[in-house]
């Protein structure tokens, strides 16, 4: 457990769900025409704690914080596969390992 005191300088992700009114999508459609979802303000979440939407600065934080994760995960798995490639250094052998001359 880690000592603190005072509030936290960082902002931290919260836990979001999909809208239970519009179904994730920011939109209803109660007969003829598709509206603006009100439960969540367009947005197609909510929190999960209160199942309240968002107000709109924090959401675009919320949704920044989301996308910085995923952008490091994919640097990640970019990694990984250069790695996997730098190991996998095969140019210029042929069947059964041995070199191609071209003669």
């Amino acid at each position: 457990m880690r000592k603190a005191s005072g509030p936290t300088l960082t902002k931290q992700k919260r836990p979001l769900k999909r809208c239970p009114t519009c179904h994730g999508r920011g939109v209803v459609k109660p007969m003829f025409y598709e509206l603006p979802c009100d439960h969540c303000e367009s947005s197609g979440v909510v929190c999960k704690e209160t199942g309240e939407g968002l107000p709109a600065s924090e959401l675009i934080l919320q949704l920044r914080l989301r996308l910085n994760e995923k952008e490091q995960e994919i640097k990640g798995l970019h990694r990984q596969l250069a790695d996997e490639r730098a190991k996998d250094d095969s140019r210029g052998y042929g069947a059964g390992g041995s070199r191609y001359h071209g003669d």
